[in-house]
């Protein structure tokens, strides 16, 4: 049940994380006027690692143990989800790229996991 749980958090935290960083970025693009042309594909991995990052650090704290295992999960449900909606919505297919990326997410995930359940807390007397 616990496993449940944080899996259950990672994911909230990896939406709502995603979804306050992607609006933030449109924010500051449509400030500025411009987005340089190849800098769209850098800024969304940086913003799903964030969002994995976050989810599995999140995750990790509330269970604290298996942080690797917890923030590779969270990095996993992130790129699933954006996997089925590349193929489903842009008819996209995986290329090499992707598959830097994904590490890229899983490895951020599994940091924030790790992170998080080596985290100590204060003792006070």
């Amino acid at each position: 049940m616990k496993w449940i749980r944080a899996l259950i958090l990672s994911a909230v935290i990896c939406l709502v994380s995603v979804l306050l960083l992607f609006t933030l970025i449109a924010f500051v693009v449509s400030r500025s006027g411009s987005l340089p042309r190849g800098s769209l594909a850098l800024i969304t991995t940086l913003v799903a690692c964030g969002a994995s990052f976050l989810s599995g650090l999140i995750a990790s704290l509330s269970m604290r143990e298996k942080g690797l295992l917890l923030g590779l999960a969270g990095g996993a449900m992130l790129l699933a989800v954006a996997v089925i909606v590349s193929l489903i919505v842009y008819q996209v297919e995986l290329t090499p790229a992707g598959g830097g990326k994904a590490a890229a997410v899983l490895l951020s995930g599994a940091i924030g996991g790790v992170l998080g359940a080596n985290h100590k807390r204060k003792v006070k007397f």
